[in-house]
């Protein structure tokens, strides 16, 4: 049986789901912004800011923690609109890669400690464990995005390859949030390929946490359940 931890932060109790549902939401629904218009790009702009708003709620005990997030939260609305706004201007995508990243790795540090300080598995344990898997992806959307406009910009080359897509044509973002998630859960279909070492490199790193993140997380909560279980034999 499950139990609701009693002695977690008030404000943790029964937020954390929004954040799960924000982000799967927005990690299912991101085919509609291709080849979108404004209207619509700006409209998907507004998951963002309810999972900007879902994330502070969740850190609103912890003051630095919540003055952080609302920072990023902040440059996170500028630099989406801007983006909605310059879809192609590399000064554009690379402020929005970045700042989603900051603001998304923020969350899973937070979500993290809450995972491994608690004493009791409860459902909001495991609603942010399922969120943080999701969010790591997010975060290496970003991570690989601005990856890839650096590299255009140093080289003139560009940091992966899409059989979709020219060689010489940028990766859509929405083509890298597949990228993400075909690389952490190690399934590799390889359509899309990191074709310089840093790229490889960070790939390589997302698989590897990914991996690690599931055995480590797994057993942190049976290991809970089970400690659970014994203390009330």
């Amino acid at each position: 049986m499950i139990d609701q931890e009693k002695s977690q932060p008030p404000i943790m109790q029964g937020r954390v789901i929004y954040v799960l549902a924000l982000t799967t939401l927005i990690q299912t629904l991101y085919p509609i912004t291709e080849n979108a218009s404004t209207a619509v790009l700006v409209g998907f702009q507004m998951l963002y800011f309810l999972l900007i708003v879902a994330g502070i709620l969740v850190v609103r005990a912890s003051p630095r923690n919540f003055w952080i997030l609302v920072a990023l939260g902040l440059l996170w609305i500028v630099a989406g609109v801007y983006y909605a706004l310059n879809q192609t201007e590399p000064v554009a995508q690379l402020a929005a890669y970045v700042v989603i990243a900051l603001y998304q790795a923020m969350v899973v540090q937070v979500l993290l400690r809450y995972i491994f300080t608690t004493r009791r598995v409860s459902r909001d344990v495991i609603f942010a464990a399922c969120a943080i898997y999701l969010l790591i992806g997010a975060v290496f959307v970003g991570v690989f995005g601005a990856l890839d406009i650096v590299t255009v910009q140093q080289t003139g080359g560009h940091a992966f390859r899409d059989s979709l897509v020219a060689a010489t044509d940028a990766l859509p973002w929405q083509h890298i949030v597949y990228y993400s998630y075909v690389t952490l859960t190690t399934m590799g279909y390889g359509d899309v390929l990191p074709v310089t070492a840093w790229a490889r490199s960070l790939a390589s790193l997302e698989a590897i946490i990914g991996v690690l993140y599931l055995t480590v997380v797994v057993a942190r909560l049976v290991g809970l359940y089970a400690s659970h279980e014994a203390e009330h034999r």
